[in-house]
């Protein structure tokens, strides 16, 4: 990056980096909230209060959807950053972690960190609210994300120059303000994420604009050595949640437009302009929304299809079978082992219910091994990765052709 290429207001206060010659590091002005001026935006909250309804309507298959979701953007948001391991991976790492089928994997670890920091932050949200929203949250799900990764410091503000972008920082597209202004500059953002009122305003600001700013502020400051990404994004949900909106995900869609997601973070980083990086962040709200409300339609519609092949079959109402099959719904990928464990059943009993849904094509078996066999509900999982380029194109013409013009999947 060239200093020449900073908004002037942030070209003032650019301190150049020790050692660097050329390298300077951008200090972002002070946080605040400000109206966020979008066509999309009310339509963004109606589309966030269509998928409280069908959610509320159907809480059950609310909450098996949530737990994929809560997956999903694990391995999205990780992948985001460089891993590999895929859905189905990490719910198989998921279940066989700290038991005798466990595999040595690096890198489903790290996004199994991720699901274990988001889904702790979950549990704060939901016992505390909006209170729970600071920088000791915001400290204690990098803790847990990077736990094992001594060079990131987990938990602890870095007293480091970073950079983002390029193999050294000669070659960056963004230098982040220097350590000695990070406690400041989260001591700001604190307020900021806290939703604190500003007394020389009455006007309040709604979940939508806010997450939107916290979550660019956030990546401006990079306070931590590695893992900035990850807990931004954690935010995001974290913040609906905290609304007492459902947690709606973006790590999946913002994945699907990664390029642009760069570069408009870039755009307020760099120039404070921020028009791109709202639109993105809308247009992935409504997607996402969209997308949320189309897999609960789905998940019933699976729900009922195998309801009524079981009692074609006329299978006992008890049997482990009917169990099993309402768990697919949430965890579509299995071992009979685990299976023991999740439904109190024997090792035969387990087996069998797992032969039945395989013979009903319901459950496939994945991969060859013969002992400790894995088993996915294609159905659930092809549900689950399907539409979503779609939802986002269509989502992406309405600024194009008025608000009302895109059909739904």
């Amino acid at each position: 990056m060239r200093k020449s290429d900073l908004h002037p207001s942030l070209r003032a206060k650019a301190v150049s980096v020790p050692g660097h010659s050329g390298c300077y590091a951008v200090v972002p002005p002070d946080p605040a909230f400000f109206p966020i001026a979008s066509a999309l935006l009310p339509l963004a909250h109606r589309e966030m209060q269509v998928l409280a309804d069908a959610m509320t309507s159907a809480p059950h298959y609310a909450d098996l959807l949530i737990h994929m979701l809560s997956r999903r953007e694990a391995v999205d948001s990780s992948q985001i950053e460089g891993t590999h391991t895929q859905f189905d991976e990490l719910l198989l790492h998921e279940i066989e972690a700290g038991t005798s089928d466990a595999v040595s994997d690096a890198d489903a670890d790290l996004t199994l960190s991720y699901l274990h920091a988001y889904m702790l932050g979950v549990a704060e949200v939901r016992t505390k609210g909006a209170d729970a929203l600071n920088t000791r949250l915001i400290s204690t799900l990098h803790r847990e994300l990077m736990t094992g990764d001594s060079r990131a410091v987990p938990g602890k503000f870095r007293e480091v120059q970073n950079y983002i972008g390029g193999l050294k920082m000669e070659n960056a597209r963004f230098i982040p303000p220097p350590p000695a202004e990070v406690p400041r500059l989260m001591a700001g953002f604190d307020r900021l994420i806290r939703n604190e009122p500003d007394p020389k305003s009455h006007v309040s600001h709604g979940v939508l604009s806010r997450a939107a700013i916290v979550h660019a502020y956030f990546e401006a400051v990079h306070p931590f050595v590695d893992g900035n990404g990850r807990v931004g994004r954690m935010l995001l949900p974290l913040m609906f949640l905290a609304d007492g909106d459902p947690p709606i995900h973006l790590a999946t869609f913002l994945k699907v437009r990664q390029r642009e997601y760069y570069d408009a973070l870039l755009a307020v980083q760099m120039k404070l302009r921020w028009s791109d990086w709202v639109q993105l962040f809308l247009e992935c709200t409504i997607a996402s929304c969209r997308h949320a409300v189309h897999l609960l339609r789905e998940l019933r519609s699976i729900a009922d299809q195998w309801r009524e092949r079981l009692e074609e079959r006329r299978i006992r109402k008890h049997a482990a079978v009917w169990r099993l099959a309402e768990l697919l719904l949430g965890q579509p990928v299995v071992t009979v082992n685990a299976l023991v464990q999740r439904l109190n059943v024997s090792f035969p009993a387990a087996n069998a219910a797992v032969a039945v849904l395989v013979d009903m094509d319901v459950l496939r078996i994945k991969g060859s091994k013969r002992r400790h066999r894995a088993f996915h509900a294609h159905q659930v999982m092809n549900i689950l990765h399907t539409g979503i380029d779609a939802v986002l194109e269509d989502v992406s013409t309405l600024h194009d052709y008025g608000v009302g013009a895109a059909r739904r999947i």
